[in-house]
């Protein structure tokens, strides 16, 4: 029994985010290197570490010189060439974040150029340093389980560091709209949480709506369309992705069956949680954790 005058002294929130790190790179290349225009559903850091190159962003001509960082986006069309007599030396990370909010938070800044003099630079860079490094001493396909903690570690103080900076250099107070999206966000976060701590919500889709609409005082059209309007999604996609991607972190990262995977996700039978994952990835449970574990 805890004693009567017993009271918290701090509490952090539950925080729940995953992210995918792809491509991550260092390159030296010649005088004479081009790449030709492409686009890519991920964010790309591009710092270049020596030398000089020019990036032409959505049209737009960017001459990075050392140390500079351009700061790429989803979807946004980019080449780049090199710009000097001795080519130059670039560090490219490209990641994807599963967490709305975070995303949402990297969608309001505008700049994507930053000079290696610029506060950002400076913020963000032991962090970048840190996977530099580890790139530099890392020659295998996969990771140690100490190196692949040691790269976790410092992806998310680089997006601790990004997002710090980018908040300083633009001061972009969100609407109330996005203050309204946000909040039903937290609330289908909570939804999740409640998943995996005591099973499945026994409500239907419309009860649960219902409840998230008359908690914010509000109508479920207006929730539906408030969301759809911010995230460009309905809610209960939000939901599903959510699922999703503690579904493809669980396969990835644990050994537990298929079956168990289901009962944790909420679902009543493991046949169920399979269509649906098929649904959702075009392959099963078992053949997804089998092609990447390969």
């Amino acid at each position: 029994m805890p004693y009567s005058d017993d009271f918290v002294l701090g509490r952090l929130p539950d925080v729940r985010i995953a992210f995918q790190l792809m491509g991550l790179h260092i390159r030296k290349v010649n005088a004479n290197w081009t790449y030709p225009s492409h686009e890519h559903p991920m964010y790309e850091i591009h710092w270049v570490v020596a030398g000089e190159m020019e990036m032409v962003v959505d049209g737009k001509v960017y001459s990075q010189q050392q140390g500079d960082i351009l700061f790429i986006r989803p979807g946004v069309t980019h080449s780049c060439t090199s710009a000097g007599s001795d080519g130059f030396t670039y560090f490219s990370v490209h990641f994807s974040v599963f967490d709305h909010a975070f995303s949402k938070e990297l969608e309001h800044y505008e700049t994507m150029y930053y000079p290696a003099s610029s506060t950002l630079v400076k913020g963000i860079m032991p962090a970048l340093l840190t996977l530099y490094n580890l790139a530099i001493a890392n020659q295998s396909t996969k990771l140690t389980t100490s190196k692949s903690m040691k790269t976790h570690s410092a992806v998310f103080d680089l997006f601790g560091a990004l997002i710090d900076q980018l908040s300083q250099s633009d001061n972009v107070l969100p609407t109330k709209k996005e203050i309204l999206a946000n909040r039903i966000a937290e609330q289908i976060e909570d939804s999740v949480r409640s998943i995996l701590l005591h099973g499945p919500i026994q409500d239907n889709d419309r009860t649960w709506m219902q409840d998230i609409a008359k908690s914010l005082k509000m109508s479920t059209s207006q929730i539906n369309r408030i969301f759809q309007q911010v995230y460009g999604k309905a809610p209960r996609k939000y939901l599903s992705e959510i699922l999703l991607n503690e579904a493809k972190r669980l396969l990835l990262q644990t050994d537990l069956s298929i079956d168990h995977i289901a009962m944790m996700l909420g679902y009543q039978t493991s046949a169920h949680f399979s269509r649906q994952f098929k649904r959702w990835t075009k392959t099963t449970p078992s053949s997804y954790r089998q092609t990447i574990q390969a």
